[in-house]
């Protein structure tokens, strides 16, 4: 019938068979797994260890008409206190291997190193190892939370002004379209900007990713790479439960400038609070539900707007029912 509701959840125990009954939980908190420390149940949540896992079971969702939301490392998003209708799958395919060199000169020393990781892997994995292996390119993002696919999907930065952004070091990537196929794409595909890839409008889910990095100076890379961690440390909230950045800069004003002259540094709502350190964080300081970080979030951006005439945009993503 023309505008009849489909009712997915009947397809949820073909799901669980499919996938396995004891690789299934349903009602997962979603606050055990986000860096808020914030969110309602899941309907179901399957964890992927392998990229082949990982296909199948979107694909098999897809089939079933069971809406999916894949789940990296949990930051960057704000779960409702409702939860996720449908399937979350947790991508833990995080292989991380050097898949190609690249010299010059008459002697060919190597000069270009290509890492491939899968979508899967914590940033902090990737960044250790290149940094082991003395491949300079991407020390700026230690010590950033997340995996592989949730940071090209934003484009993560650290000195946007030094050119610290992942796309920019991405030489190619195998994607999972809408259509299950499996793609290969090179940089220029991702449209990569100020935290904005493709991947946030197409539907596109990363299986992995390749980097091309340049051989360098072991020590100095891990003195760099600390001092940004120690940048960091300095001036933002470690050891609490946050989403990271609340709102994206703006073309004039960073957020966190704009949030602390309008007074937010220290508004609380419930238990979520604006950092005292730096005014763009919301910090769950125990029990903090998705609601009151949201009118904090009203708030800023009322403030924000009265005193500057400037419209805040959130850099977190909202996720499940709001």
């Amino acid at each position: 019938m023309t505008g009849q509701v489909l009712d997915f959840s009947s397809n949820y125990d073909i799901l669980i068979k499919e996938l396995g009954e004891l690789r299934v939980k349903k009602d997962e908190p979603m606050a055990n797994h986000t860096t808020f420390r914030i969110g309602g149940p899941a309907d179901l949540f399957y964890i992927a260890y392998e990229e082949k896992e990982f296909i199948n079971a979107i694909k098999l969702a897809r089939e079933l008409a069971i809406p999916i939301f894949i789940l990296g490392g949990g930051a960057n998003i704000l779960v409702s206190d409702k939860g996720i209708r449908g399937l979350v799958i947790k991508n833990r395919a995080s292989k991380v291997r050097i898949v190609g060199l690249k010299g010059k000169g008459k002697v060919l020393a190597v000069n270009e190193v290509y890492v491939e990781a899968e979508g899967g892997a914590l940033i902090n994995q990737l960044v250790r190892f290149c940094l082991d292996e003395g491949l300079e390119g991407l020390e700026f993002l230690l010590s950033v939370p997340g995996t592989v696919g949730g940071a090209l999907k934003i484009n993560a930065h650290f000195r946007p002004e030094k050119g610290e952004f992942i796309g920019n070091k991405l030489y190619k990537a195998r994607l999972l379209t809408l259509e299950n196929k499996v793609v290969e794409v090179g940089k220029d595909y991702f449209i990569f900007c100020y935290d904005q890839s493709v991947l946030q409008k197409s539907g596109d889910i990363l299986l992995a990713a390749t980097f091309c990095l340049t051989k360098g100076d072991k020590k100095m890379i891990w003195k760099e790479a600390m001092a940004g961690v120690k940048k960091r440390q300095e001036s933002q909230p470690i050891g609490i439960a946050c989403s990271g950045c609340t709102f994206r800069n703006t073309q004039d004003k960073p957020a966190g400038y704009l949030l602390e002259k309008a007074g937010l540094k220290g508004i609380k709502v419930g238990n979520a609070q604006f950092s005292q350190k730096h005014a763009n964080f919301i910090l769950n300081l125990g029990g903090a539900k998705a609601k009151d970080v949201l009118e904090l979030i009203k708030i800023a951006k009322e403030k924000v707007k009265e005193k500057f005439g400037v419209e805040l945009k959130e850099e977190i993503f909202l996720v499940g029912e709001f």
